[in-house]
């Protein structure tokens, strides 16, 4: 899948570590590479030939990075992108996953875009590439292809106006946590912990919790320890992905409504929730607004809880915190 996620996913993966595991007898970790990135699984009383269990996870990716990465030219999601059909049959994986990044399109007023990719690649972020400012007629241009209001679903049906593309990098992660998470459930393990390019979702059998640390986007230190007890975990930021042109410094996170950066200073936000599909559609869609509209929209929703870095103009971090959030620090 795209080592770029190209609405503002974590380029740098704000480092997320397993610090300990609250003093669990025995683990066994599976790892491997999926999705443009790597997963890491921790599983308290394995019982399974490693070796065919792993086989069987990497299947598991393996079919979904077939569904949903821009990577992959017969995957579902390249396949609906290049047809020129405006009806197109989709998947129920699909379906399912589509639906949840259009829930966040519309709560974000559009801040949050999965069409946003044409625009992504002319200002040169969709690769590792020498980048260029572009004109305000191209941005013009591209912008007539941008906008996830052009998206109508009926049942299985997908329609779409004019040359949209989608690019659901920005939830396809969270979506692949959960699916390994409910595979690790039906194989009947109940404390694992599931990691995949720094998107976490946790299960626990005890009040035993996991603790996860995230690390300063500025340093090399741990800024907070987080304890994850059945909850998911995601971490998007912007610092190391930018250019700068006449002296003035341009993120990747890029407003799909003017077509231009985003200009406010959030490096960073990590979301903790039920279900990692959402605490990573989530911290995409906190990079997209300003801290105290993302807490107060977060704060209407006791599901989801939130942790914000801004750099100040003396360039002093601050942050900002959802009502709840406390309470998973471990002081």
């Amino acid at each position: 899948m795209n080592l770029v996620n190209t609405i503002c996913k974590c380029l740098y993966i704000l480092f997320i570590l397993l610090i300990c595991t609250s003093c669990k007898p025995y683990n066994t970790i599976i790892s491997g590479k999926t999705m443009g990135t790597t997963y890491s699984i921790t599983i308290s009383g394995f019982n399974h030939p490693h070796n065919e269990f792993k086989n069987q996870i990497d299947s598991l990716l393996i079919t979904i990075n077939n569904k949903f990465s821009t990577y992959v030219n017969d995957s579902e999601i390249s396949k609906i992108n290049n047809q020129n059909a405006d009806s197109i049959n989709i998947s129920k994986d699909f379906l399912y996953v589509l639906e949840k990044a259009l829930y966040y399109c519309n709560i974000s007023n559009g801040n949050y875009d999965i069409t946003v990719g044409p625009l992504v690649d002319l200002w040169g972020f969709g690769e590792f590439i020498n980048r260029s400012f572009p004109s305000k007629e191209d941005i013009k241009i591209v912008l007539n292809n941008v906008g996830y209001e052009k998206i109508i679903l009926k049942d299985n049906i997908l329609l779409k106006k004019g040359n949209i593309r989608l690019d659901l990098n920005s939830i396809a992660k969270g979506y692949g946590v959960d699916k390994i998470f409910n595979y690790l459930i039906i194989r009947g393990y109940t404390d694992f912990l599931v990691e995949i390019g720094g998107e976490l979702r946790s299960s626990n059998n005890s009040q035993e919790h996991w603790v996860v640390g995230i690390q300063s986007p500025t340093s090399n230190t741990i800024i907070n320890k987080i304890k994850l007890q059945n909850k998911s975990m995601a971490t998007s930021g912007t610092y190391n992905n930018f250019f700068e042109n006449s002296g003035k410094i341009y993120s990747h996170i890029l407003n799909p409504q003017t077509g231009y950066p985003y200009m406010h200073n959030t490096i960073s936000a990590t979301i903790i929730a039920d279900q990692c599909i959402d605490a990573d559609a989530y911290a995409t869609l906190a990079m997209t607004m300003k801290p105290l509209k993302v807490i107060d929209l977060i704060n209407k929703n006791d599901a989801i809880d939130c942790y914000i870095l801004m750099i100040g103009d003396d360039g002093e971090i601050i942050e900002y915190k959802s009502n709840d959030f406390d309470s998973f620090i471990v002081f």
